[in-house]
């Protein structure tokens, strides 16, 4: 009898033990693990990371190399473009002149014809040019066309063959002026030999008309 009581009173006080020990082990309710489906969604997201910010310096070497080409085909550029003004220097110093040139003046065709001479001088060595009066000045003139105008070329000759005139004709004015006026456009002038003083280091534009005339040679 008095073991069966203590076999009682073990057991309750076992039972209370552990249920005690259980309750203190458990979490309270706003605790406990929200079961995998339960979770929200938008809890496993993580923050944006910002890209930090390229830097442009120092330049990559593609860039080097692309500056580079730049700066070679500009100063190419710049070299064309001062050697085609250079090269044309004499020829649009010479057009200039033409419109100086007039009916009015007393030997208007020494004065065209000079205007051909000092231009072909100042692309042309001068011991080649010079010299050649007459037929030979005309075929000159002619050989120095880039095509074939034989309208340009009649008339080439007919202010070739006035300034061997005496008293030239008026009329043939304009048509002698054309003919230098094209031949200026026309002519294919060497490279070889710069234009530094142009038409205007020839003396044609220095002094009074009639000092133009009086020094210039007859078969000019």
């Amino acid at each position: 009898m008095y073991s069966s009581i203590l076999s009682t009173h073990f057991l309750s006080n076992f039972l209370s033990s552990y249920t005690k020990s259980a309750a203190q082990s458990m979490p309270p309710a706003n605790q406990m693990p929200v079961p995998p489906q339960q979770q929200d969604p938008l809890a496993q997201l993580r923050d944006i990371h910002v890209p930090t910010e390229v830097n442009i310096w120092p330049l990559d070497w593609g860039w080097w190399v692309a500056i580079a080409v730049v700066l070679l085909a500009l100063f190419c550029l710049y070299k064309a473009i001062t050697a085609h003004l250079r090269h044309n220097k004499a020829r649009k110093q010479a057009l200039a002149l033409l419109e100086s040139v007039s009916a009015q003046q007393g030997n208007w065709p020494v004065a065209l014809n000079s205007i051909l001479k000092r231009t072909a001088m100042s692309y042309y060595p001068t011991q080649q040019v010079a010299g050649l009066y007459g037929k030979q000045w005309q075929a000159f003139l002619t050989s120095a066309l880039k095509s074939s105008d034989s309208k340009l070329e009649s008339d080439l000759g007919l202010l070739v063959s006035t300034v061997y005139q005496a008293t030239p004709n008026p009329n043939d004015f304009e048509t002698c002026k054309g003919a230098v006026k094209k031949w200026l456009s026309k002519a294919k002038l060497p490279k070889n030999k710069g234009a530094k003083g142009g038409v205007n280091g020839g003396g044609l534009n220095n002094g009074s008309s009639h000092d133009k005339q009086a020094k210039e040679p007859h078969h000019a």
